[in-house]
Formats: structure tokens, sequence, C-alpha cells
């Protein structure tokens, strides 16, 4: 699979099937949000289209979200205020994306692992209405995303939203062994994440996503990845590792661990929002075969260099000595736990368990992982 290996998932499942003590409290988180999703959705694309926008119904839409009408000119091009989200901004097809993927995680992740049909055929049913059914399936390209009014109908900026298709993958495979997915719809899907990644691979914007130096090119050889890896495209799968091995990891890293471009901007969090996809791109390099891990700059600096720089930040944010707009989201910092494992760094994962979180269905499957790695003979608390 994209995230998960089945040396992992395997036992996982037949560990909670055992009622093994240290799957109970997971287990039960994830099956709950299950429950909570089976209530939710589905969502659609064509459902909510932005007024005085001429587009097809079928294309994703969404507006920049720091962007507001100039106080000078309000009818005018908007403005930038960095780091200030503008609420009246049109959000309802990101909104439904994410919780589209989200579900679509939740569910299939359930199915599986507790071998319920009722997850897999309410997922099949989001899966549909978003990928698939002629009528509301949203058109497989990110061309008007993040668009600023006055300006433009869309960003490569706009790619970032895609990042929520990385789970939906996940689910997806999940839901893919549990048999209770119709070949033709799987089949379906396959073809919409292959039409997907030749837009974000040929595209003039995925290009220019590709090429940006910042947590933006992160994002987009994260996507890549995954989506290769869904799709069984080894050629492109391989071409995102390279681009991380020779161009976004040795050109985004100060000798210290520093990412200087992220923090240059009005939330120094960016740092960190770049760190969780230079983990994901080495997890699913991990998944496959690569050892990403283990990548070091030419000035020295490894992935190691990027978390001891922002672990005391991490652990208590108010240190962060730069200005901050937002607060740090803690559903991120999973990467923690990711790169524990993936670099045998016990106490990264210690880190990862004493920080609150809020309750997602992926931490949920991340606390099992975790929990399977510490029993077969890992400790990480002291």
């Amino acid at each position: 699979m994209t995230l998960v290996s089945d040396d992992e998932t395997d036992p996982v499942r037949s560990a909670i099937r055992r009622k093994e003590a240290w799957t109970l409290e997971a287990a039960r988180r994830l099956r709950a949000g299950a429950d909570r999703h089976l209530l939710l959705g589905p969502w659609t694309v064509t459902s909510d289209r932005p007024a005085g926008i001429a587009l097809d119904p079928h294309d994703y839409y969404s507006e920049a979200p720091y962007y507001w009408p100039s106080p000078d000119d309000p009818s005018g091009p908007y403005i930038l205020r960095d780091g200030h989200p503008n609420p009246e901004r049109f959000a309802a097809n990101r909104n439904a994306l994410t919780a589209t993927c989200d579900t679509i995680f939740s569910l299939g992740a359930a199915a599986y692992l507790f071998d319920d049909v009722r997850y897999a055929r309410r997922a099949a049913r989001v899966i549909q209405s978003w990928f698939l059914n002629p009528k509301t399936r949203m058109n497989p390209s990110l061309e008007f995303a993040s668009a600023i009014r006055g300006l433009n109908t869309g960003r490569p900026a706009g790619i970032l939203e895609g990042r929520a298709f990385i789970r939906a993958i996940q689910g997806m495979e999940f839901l893919s062994r549990t048999g209770n997915w119709d070949p033709k719809d799987e089949a379906g899907v396959h073809r919409w994440f292959e039409d997907y990644l030749r837009w974000l691979t040929q595209s003039k914007y995925g290009l220019e996503e590709k090429a940006n130096g910042n947590y933006q090119a992160s994002w987009w050889t994260a996507q890549t990845a995954a989506v290769a890896s869904f799709v069984d495209n080894d050629t492109v799968q391989k071409m995102a590792f390279n681009h991380y091995r020779d161009r976004i990891f040795p050109r985004q890293i100060g000798p210290d661990g520093s990412t200087p471009r992220d923090e240059a901007r009005a939330s120094a969090w960016y740092s960190v929002f770049n760190l969780e996809a230079l983990t994901l791109v080495c997890r699913i390099a991990e998944v496959h075969g690569a050892d990403l891990w283990s990548l070091h700059a030419r000035n020295g600096a490894d992935l190691n260099s990027v978390i001891k720089y922002l672990e005391p930040f991490l652990a208590d944010p108010h240190k962060w000595s730069r200005e901050q707009i937002p607060d740090l989201d803690t559903e991120t910092l999973y990467f923690l736990a990711l790169a524990g494992m993936g670099l045998k760094k016990p106490e990264y994962i210690a880190l990862y368990q004493k920080i609150e979180r809020p309750d997602r269905a992926w931490l949920s499957l991340v606390d099992l992982l975790v929990g399977r790695w510490e029993a077969s003979g890992h400790q990480t608390r002291h």
C-alpha cells in the first residue's frame, strides 16, 4: 500500500481481533470515528458553486485563504494579509474535499481492520459520489484552486489542497483489501487518479509547484509519490523520490535544520507543515523499499537535524520566538511517530505520545502502528 505495509497492517489487524492491550484504546477511537462517518456525506463538488465565476460545474474551485478586499478599492483585486484567513472566501469545495477524504480513510481503515461490511459500503458510496458519478464527479485537476478574486481563477499553490487525497488513497487501499468494493468502481477511481497524476506532473501549474522552493514543492512531491503508488506508476514514483533526494531536501534545509523560506512567512509553523510533507515522502519511500530517511544534504543536515531544530518548539510552542498568528495544529505532529519508527528514534515517539492531539482516524491508525512497533520490541517510554 502507500503509507503502511503488509508487515504492519496484518499484525495490527490480528492483534485487534485478539484484543491485545496495546490495541484497545486506539481501536476504540478508530471504530467510534468510523461510526460517526457512517452518518456523514456523501459530498459532491457540484453541490456548491461560486457566484459570478464561469466554470464547468465539475471543476473544483477554491479561493486563497489570506486575500481580502482592498479597503481602498473594495470592488478591485483582493490584497494579501498573510496569516489572516478571510472567512468570506469561497471554501465549500475545499471543505467538502477534506470531509470526503477523511471519511474515505476512516471508513476504509475500519472496514479492513474490523472486517465490517457496513463501513465498506458507505466508503464506496462516498467514493462514487466524489470521483465517479457522471452527475457529481470532480474533474481530475486543481486548475481552479486557491484563486484570488480580481486577479486569477486559480494558482499553483492550490495544489496544496490535494494533499487530502493522500489519506483517501490509503483508505481506498484498505477498502480494496476487504473484497467489498465493486471492481468496476475501483478501476474507475484508478483511471481518475491516472488523469490527476498526468495533470499534476505535466500541467503548467503542476510544473511550477514542483519547482517552488518551499513547503509547496515538498507537498507536490508527497502527492506525486502517493498517487503514483496508488496507480502503480513506478516511473513517476521514482521520479518523485529522486526529486526529493536531488532538489527538495538539499535545497531547502539549512545547516542547522531550519527551513528559512518557510520561516519567512507570517507563520513560521510553515516549517512544521513542510516537515510533515518531508516525512510523508520518506514514509512512502520506506514502504516501497527505498531509503530516504538517511539522506544527508551537502551542508551536513539530515532529517534528524530538522526535527531537532523544531523539537523544543513542538514540546512547548511558546518557546518559538518568531511571531505566530495561528496556533500550532497538533494534528500534524504524527510525523514524529513516523520519523521515530523510520529513523529508529524512540525519543521522537515519546514526544509524540506526550503531546495532546485531536481525535482523528488517521492519528488512531498511527497510534496502532506505534503500538505494534513497541510491542515488537522497541521501547519509547523511559
